[in-house]
């Protein structure tokens, strides 16, 4: 609904522009629907109101600069299988665009605080991804097409395993060693650049002749 958020680093390194609060992801429209933060989490520009868990934004573009765009959302089956304490299961290519996907379980609370956020990136680590225990998932990316490329792929990742937990059947499921080389050749520029075209088509489709905002 209304609780999930993007940030975008400012190319001026003031800090990052926050989705506003009170409004969900799909109603965002332009720049409008953001405010600047600096690092600390003061309000610097834009009328609308600051997310409370704008820590996990924050730390993680502190320790990431490879990194210019975070999500945090609660998407459903991501959310499921944030709960659980089994690896997320590779039953199809789509869990190998992570191979080993870390897990944040200091809170299931917000992580509204520094040191929450601070936390949540330090087990985020050099990843794209992380679980939120019981909570949903953070996910980012070195531009926008980048980070919601990542945020489908394991909403897809996840579906995938909830469908296949519930099956009583045995599994054949991939060595290491080809999820690595799976990995490889799927988690690429190319393939990020074709999968963000497909997804803006779509979305013209089905909206009319409405572009989207971002075009990465």
């Amino acid at each position: 609904m209304t609780l999930g958020h993007i940030s975008l680093r400012d190319p001026k390194s003031r800090g990052f522009w926050l989705k506003r609060n009170r409004a969900g992801l799909g109603e965002i429209i332009d720049h409008e629907d953001f405010v600047l933060l600096d690092f600390d989490g003061n309000q610097l520009e834009g009328s609308g109101g600051r997310h409370s868990e704008w820590p996990i934004h924050a730390e993680i573009l502190k320790r990431r600069p490879d990194i210019a765009v975070v999500a945090h959302t609660h998407p459903i089956h991501a959310c499921v299988v944030s709960g659980s304490t089994d690896p997320l299961l590779p039953v199809t290519v789509d869990a190998d665009y992570f191979v080993d996907l870390p897990r944040h379980t200091e809170t299931s609370a917000l992580i509204n605080t520094p040191a929450l956020g601070a936390d949540l990136a330090e087990a985020l680590g050099s990843n794209v991804a992380v679980f939120m225990a019981n909570h949903g998932v953070t996910f980012c990316g070195t531009n926008v097409a980048h980070a919601i490329c990542v945020g489908i792929f394991l909403e897809k990742a996840c579906r995938a395993h909830v469908l296949a937990s519930g099956m009583n059947v045995r599994w054949s499921l991939p060595t290491a060693a080809d999820r690595h080389l799976r990995h490889s050749q799927i988690m690429t520029a190319v393939h990020i650049e074709h999968s963000w075209k497909y997804f803006r088509r779509k979305l013209v489709a089905t909206h009319g002749t409405r572009e989207p905002v971002f075009t990465g």
